[in-house]
């Protein structure tokens, strides 16, 4: 597969010939340090995955992830072609699909057609033999669809716990057997002491907007990194032999 994915709007002209393989690209997924989530997604996310907060390098926002190992771009949970972990995060899911605006400013469903799926001899096809979309590009353009709508209403989950002043910044520390230590940052959590001094008012209009499940969902989820411990330790790497967090209140 190349290193640099090509994308292309899908369509009947392009790929009215294509078969795309059966199962999730999980090799597209293996640079990956970590993995955007949907709102709806954190309850399920925070079972499997520590849910954190990270700033966008480009807009400096904050957006809703799913941590998938202790380096940029290293994927701990993807093990040769297996995922381990019981749920499996939409943005992964979708592979090789995706939402893009190759025509201009208008999103349109997208393929990377680098993906090691693309094209095989056997799978799903894209298109019938009328030209009509198949039943399995319909279920993509539909789950694209949804993954939009779940992406805004983490846009607003963000700002509303960021106005209430909820964001702080954590460092993630790991202990080695050879007493080598590392800090890990840039991410960030949900501050407990602002959470439990929050305003009554705050505190039932976070409720009624449906934030504050997942706002104790991720607290929750922190406890995950010793998930990632034993996927670390389980590659006969340096042991670690601890985490811990450090919450810069």
């Amino acid at each position: 597969m190349s290193s640099e994915p090509t994308i292309a709007a899908v369509s009947h002209a392009r790929h009215g010939q294509i078969t795309i393989g059966s199962g999730t690209d999980l090799a597209a997924a293996a640079g990956l340090g970590h993995v955007p989530l949907g709102l709806g997604e954190v309850p399920l996310a925070a079972c499997d995955y520590p849910v954190v907060l990270i700033k966008d390098g480009a807009t400096g926002a904050f957006r809703l992830v799913a941590l998938l190992g202790f380096e940029p771009a290293r994927n701990l949970y993807l093990i040769g072609e297996h995922w381990a972990a019981t749920y499996l995060p939409h943005n992964v899911l979708r592979l090789p699909f995706c939402l893009g605006t190759p025509s201009g400013d208008a999103l349109e469903l997208c393929i990377d057609e680098a993906s090691s799926l693309f094209g095989r001899t056997t799978g799903a096809a894209l298109f019938a033999p009328d030209g009509s979309e198949t039943a399995f590009l319909a279920g993509r353009r539909a789950l694209l669809t949804k993954m939009l709508r779940d992406a805004e209403a983490a846009d607003r989950f963000v700002n509303a716990i960021a106005a209430e002043r909820l964001i702080t910044p954590m460092t993630i520390t790991l202990h080695f057997a050879d007493q080598h230590q590392q800090d890990i940052t840039g991410a960030y959590t949900i501050d407990p002491l602002a959470l439990e001094t929050l305003a009554d008012a705050a505190v039932l209009k976070l409720h009624r907007s449906g934030h504050l499940a997942p706002i104790h969902a991720m607290i929750q989820s922190l406890g995950q990194l010793s998930r990632l411990e034993q996927l670390h330790n389980a590659r006969g790497e340096r042991q670690i032999t601890q985490s811990a967090v450090q919450l810069h209140l």
